[in-house]
């Protein structure tokens, strides 16, 4: 009999232990890696979108799945059209379906990152229908929008000749607080704007003596160190079973203070593992529960402040992706331990007292 989990603040209410440690030595854990393929010449970068001029453009090596996160810098917007401009040369590299996505969570991904840090809302997702003509500027696309955001995420999903383009590019864009182009420009020159692909090339690799179960042995002597530095990570599968997580607390590794993790993103799973060691870890469906930044200690072998983590749902697995450091080429650290409520399945007494047991008698 397999519990589902839509009872888990009941269940938790009703005696599980809380505040316990999840994770113990021994619990299966891997190395994972994400490095995006996202990757632009210098002369090309992603704010020579918002420039004005008609003869320079951003291009992205990373083809399909790349595209772009902008902060205007008035401030929240109603977005509800686009307008795009064609760059000079090979019309195979014109974004062929595009999806917007808005947030109004602070932007901590990197530039040249995966573009997943924050929660993205899709607002809207179209064949941008761009013309042949080189340095033109296409009809304005509408969509439906009544949500105000901080940022906006443009995604290039598809080219208009995916195997004949070495890259994607595009030489202006422009959102709209107006149907048909009209209303305020909401993109400014000024506006902070980043590089992403979702697409990952895993970068993971680790000592021996420095594999992910150092991190989980109770031992801040020993470390958990990655050679691919930032986006790296683990999943873990606490052998106690599903759990709601709470909070967890990291040590910082024994040297080199520029490879202890300053920022995260953590998630949940409720598949089976079957991503590999040092893979990009994606084989599974992972739920964002929270990211954010930390403030490594100075000393080594010291614990970070304890973070709270806003969660009410089991997972049977997590995934903890370190998403920013202080600039070493390398990630490290001593200790990193979950704490929160393991979920037991419910005894008859139980479902019979929450009028269940009919319920989950049939799913046996």
């Amino acid at each position: 009999m397999k519990l589902k989990y839509s009872l888990t603040a009941l269940l938790v209410s009703c005696g599980a232990a809380h505040g316990a440690n999840l994770l113990t030595p021994g619990d299966a854990i891997i190395a994972i890696g994400f490095g995006s393929e996202s990757n632009y010449p210098g002369a090309e970068s992603p704010d020579k979108l918002l420039d004005g001029q008609t003869n320079t453009k951003y291009l992205n090596f990373g083809k399909e799945n790349s595209g772009f996160i902008v902060t205007p810098g008035s401030g929240s917007s109603v977005a509800q059209s686009a307008v795009f401009t064609t760059a000079n040369d090979e019309e195979a590299r014109d974004p062929a379906n595009v999806s917007i996505y808005g947030t109004n969570d602070p932007i901590t991904s990197l530039n040249n990152g995966t573009g997943n840090n924050e929660n993205w809302s899709l607002i809207s997702s179209f064949d941008a229908n761009l013309p042949g003509a080189r340095l033109t500027t296409s009809a304005p696309i509408d969509f439906t929008n009544g949500a105000a955001y901080t940022s906006y995420r443009v995604t290039f999903d598809s080219l208009k000749n995916g195997g004949g383009a070495n890259s994607a590019q595009l030489d202006e864009f422009q959102l709209f607080s107006g149907l048909g182009g009209a209303g305020n420009s909401i993109l400014g020159a000024a506006d902070g704007i980043i590089a992403f692909d979702t697409d990952t090339n895993s970068s993971s690799s680790f000592p021996g003596g420095e594999a992910p179960r150092f991190a989980i042995d109770g031992d801040t002597g020993s470390k958990y160190l990655n050679f691919g530095g930032v986006n790296t990570g683990f999943i873990v599968t606490p052998s106690g079973g599903a759990s709601v997580i709470s909070a967890f607390t990291m040590t910082t590794g024994n040297d080199a203070a520029p490879r202890d993790p300053n920022a995260y993103v953590l998630y949940g799973t409720n598949d089976a593992i079957t991503s590999a060691e040092n893979s990009g870890g994606d084989s599974e469906n992972w739920v964002r529960i929270q990211g954010g930044t930390l403030n490594p200690p100075a000393g080594r072998g010291v614990a970070y402040d304890s973070e709270s983590v806003a969660n009410s749902t089991a997972y049977t697995s997590y995934r903890f992706d370190v998403v920013g450091n202080g600039g070493d080429g390398l990630m490290q650290f001593a200790e990193i331990q979950f704490e929160g409520t393991f979920i037991p399945e419910p005894s008859s007494a139980m479902l019979a007292m929450l009028g269940l047991l009919p319920v989950f008698r049939r799913r046996r």
